[in-house]
């Protein structure tokens, strides 16, 4: 044979070994975008999943705050289990600034500082105006808008309160009653 054969024969094996390393290479690389692109689709989904049960959530409390008369302890315990809820929902939500905003309104919905001053009622509609603002940042993050700027009733809101930042994520504790159904003590297996 001549060389020109072994030559043409041998180019053609490294041709068709590269050709099939290249195939392998971006059949692999392919497969690993598309196992990424269903990993961020299915946190996607979970997360749209948590903002639509964090927004009932939020409807419940505004429903709960267009009620009369004082709430009792059994509405204030469903007041700090909800806000509860919309905290461990939200730790499902990949998007940083939202999080934060709606972990921050949340936490002033059942609380009054020491000297507050003003009357049930007041409380219920600041409650309502805290609600809507979380609603607001969460409906413009579903149609990826920006988040809005809260506005002028829940900047007072948070002037009433005597600390300007109300921590982060770390330091946040969620205070549970000791007439809590959760509470340790209440519990078959808490302290004897």
């Amino acid at each position: 044979m001549d060389a020109a054969v072994w030559v043409a024969a041998l180019s053609g094996l490294v041709g068709t070994g590269i050709g099939g390393g290249l195939s392998i290479w971006s059949t692999t690389i392919n497969h690993r975008r598309q196992a990424a692109d269903r990993r961020d689709a299915e946190a996607q989904a979970r997360a749209s999943a948590a903002i639509e049960e964090v927004m009932e959530h939020l409807l419940a409390i505004w429903h709960e705050a267009r009620r009369s008369g004082e709430q009792d302890g059994t509405a204030k315990r469903s007041l700090q289990e909800r806000i509860l809820t919309v905290q461990i929902l939200m730790q499902r939500v990949p998007h940083a600034e939202l999080r934060e905003r709606v972990r921050i309104t949340t936490l002033y919905l059942p609380l009054s500082p020491p000297d507050d001053t003003r009357s049930w009622e007041e409380q219920r509609v600041d409650r309502i105006f805290l609600c809507a603002d979380a609603v607001a940042c969460l409906g413009a993050h579903l149609h990826g808008e920006s988040l809005p700027h809260p506005t002028e009733r829940v900047t007072q809101i948070r002037d009433t309160w005597p600390f300007m930042k109300a921590g982060t994520d770390r330091d946040t504790f969620i205070w549970e009653s000791e007439d809590s159904p959760r509470h340790p003590a209440n519990t078959p297996l808490g302290p004897a």
